[in-house]
């Protein structure tokens, strides 16, 4: 092909025939300076940083997302069109997933602020609790939270939003009440689907670094000998959701839907502050015939977490962590 005749289509294109999404996004890097034309350019930026945040590369998808919203132009033929003040978003959602709250402020404070769109502004609000909660150390900083979180669910104004403030609520209270008022309200949304069963989400480790009530702790879940540590120190061990863009975080579950799903390389049960409540899940998990082991990941805080998984298996091993009472989610 051509340089001259690439544009942000055409390389998208070409780049969904090689055999993986990692080739893909390989693909798209190669070719991104070869496009000249500012459009292009920032079409494939934002094509590239929607790929690389379902492969839950974060940070990359973050820089891609940015350097999208960085470039003054319009929007290329043949490719999702997006503004500008949309791309700052996607950079915060992706920025919260690996724990940076300052930097998701920092984006959340620039000229997106003063955005004349509605639907951009119950955006922001919600991206600015999420990043509050994201510095939540333990549960009783989450009462504030929680009241902002429901004056939002009752606010016209945040409409867009209601259906990503309900499951905040549900998730980090454990309150049924916000569960039913989703089926409801919402039936056919993701975010309903969630609460009966019906999707699974692409991890995003965001949701690990939120302590949640007692009552939405998972007991069956949670080590004893962690637990009392857990409601004063935040360690827990708590399922993931990416509950930012909505219609590309929540997948059919493959199990219910008989549609094929790329297989898991490790299934995670587990983020910890402190070593020893990951030491614990390990004992938990090995006594019921699992074979568990702790990996290592620092954030870009700089707090190191101990990560609990098991290497991807066949359902049947899925199928018995659920049986067992364990919540997990696949890294792909």
């Amino acid at each position: 092909m051509a340089a001259q005749t690439l544009t942000a289509r055409s390389v998208a294109d070409e780049a969904a025939k090689e055999d993986t999404a990692d080739d893909s996004a390989a693909y798209i890097k190669s070719n991104l300076s070869k496009l000249t034309d500012p459009a292009e350019k920032r079409a494939l930026y934002a094509f590239l940083g929607s790929l690389q945040e379902q492969l839950s590369e974060f940070d990359d998808a973050r820089s891609s997302y940015a350097a999208a919203a960085a470039i003054a132009a319009g929007d290329a033929t043949g490719m999702p069109k997006k503004s500008s003040e949309q791309l700052v978003l996607d950079a915060v959602r992706c920025t919260l997933s690996t724990g940076d709250s300052a930097t998701a402020d920092s984006y959340l404070n620039s000229a997106v602020r003063n955005s004349t769109d509605s639907t951009i502004q119950s955006y922001i609000k919600l991206y600015t609790l999420w990043s509050s909660l994201c510095r939540a150390e333990k549960s009783d900083d989450l009462a504030e939270p929680v009241v902002m979180l429901k004056a939002y669910a009752s606010l016209p104004s945040m409409a867009a939003v209601k259906p990503s403030v309900l499951l905040t609520l549900w998730y980090i209270t454990g309150d049924d009440a916000y569960a039913d008022s989703l089926r409801k309200e919402f039936s056919s949304s993701p975010e309903a689907g969630i609460v009966t069963g019906t999707v699974k989400i692409l991890p995003a480790p965001f949701w690990y670094f939120i302590p949640r009530k007692a009552a939405a702790l998972p007991a069956a879940a949670l080590p004893a000998a962690a637990l009392p540590e857990i409601a004063a120190e935040n360690d827990v061990n708590v399922d993931a959701a990416d509950m930012g863009d909505s219609t590309k975080s929540a997948v059919p579950d493959s199990t219910e839907s008989g549609t094929d799903a790329p297989k898991a390389k490790k299934l995670q049960l587990g983020l910890f502050r402190e070593k020893a409540n990951a030491d614990s899940l390990v004992s938990t998990l090995t006594n019921k015939g699992f074979k568990p082991y702790i990996t290592t990941e620092t954030r870009a805080s700089g707090t190191t977490y101990y990560i609990v998984v098991i290497d991807g298996a066949d359902k049947s091993v899925e199928d018995n962590l659920r049986t067992a009472g364990f919540e997990f989610y696949p890294v792909f």
